[in-house]
């Protein structure tokens, strides 16, 4: 589809803290596609029928005003609403997706600093969707909350890394917030069901999700430099 603009979805999971408190991994995904229209339907059909208390009426009117009428987000959703949202996602045809996983504890503290960080993983991600997909032009969308602290690192490192290796293509970078985008929505629960995968060794919802995976997700600093810069305590 060389004559037909392609659009990507980024969210992020987990933080930014490179220590024992901070989170075991840092996840990135692309939800990537030429038709951003796929599925629009049935997903606000979706959240209409809960809010209205079609579906699921044991839901607290408390969640539905403040959750879920903005928009669905894995984190805060009942198990009851991803279970139906993961089932629209995992139904579409027309999108793909891909991940970078960060064990934060093998990367060298070379790399922590925001610059070359985002660098690194823009290159990573970039080079996936510049090796597997034709475009007229680059339409990217980055949920506004995970990346607001380094947003300007992120929007350098990325228009750094696109004109470095498409000089010659039209892009778009915009930061909305999710609940703008229905798409941005379902980054979200795809990065969601990636980090709880590596975060917790938790595969319920990465099962859900799979086979949407272009190839299985880059564990990006898997072997590292060969030294492990400290331990995480284990978790419940």
């Amino acid at each position: 589809m060389a004559n037909k603009p392609l659009y990507v979805y980024i969210d992020e999971g987990g933080d930014f803290n490179f220590t024992p408190s901070g989170s075991k991994v840092y996840t990135i995904t692309a939800v990537i596609t030429h038709a951003p229209w796929e599925s629009l339907d049935e997903i606000s059909a979706l959240r209409h029928r809960i809010l209205t208390g079609e579906l699921h009426p044991q839901l607290s009117q408390t969640y539905l005003e403040n959750c879920l009428c903005h928009k669905f987000h894995a984190t805060e959703d009942k198990q009851v609403v991803r279970d139906d949202f993961f089932e629209i996602i995992g139904n579409m045809e027309y999108i793909k997706a891909h991940g970078i996983v960060i064990k934060k504890n093998l990367a060298n503290p070379s790399f922590r600093k925001p610059s070359r960080f985002y660098s690194k993983v823009a290159s990573s991600l970039l080079d996936y969707i510049f090796k597997r997909y034709q475009y007229s032009m680059l339409c990217i969308f980055v949920d506004n909350i995970p990346v607001s602290k380094q947003k300007k690192v992120f929007l350098k490192a990325m228009k750094a890394e696109i004109n470095a290796k498409q000089p010659r293509k039209d892009y778009a970078i915009f930061f909305p917030p999710s609940a703008s985008n229905p798409y941005l929505q379902i980054s979200d629960y795809i990065n969601w069901a990636i980090f709880r995968k590596w975060e917790r060794d938790d595969k319920r919802s990465y099962k859900l999700i799979e086979d949407l995976l272009g190839k299985k997700e880059l564990d990006m600093f898997s072997r590292g430099d060969g030294y492990e810069y400290y331990q995480f305590n284990k978790r419940k």
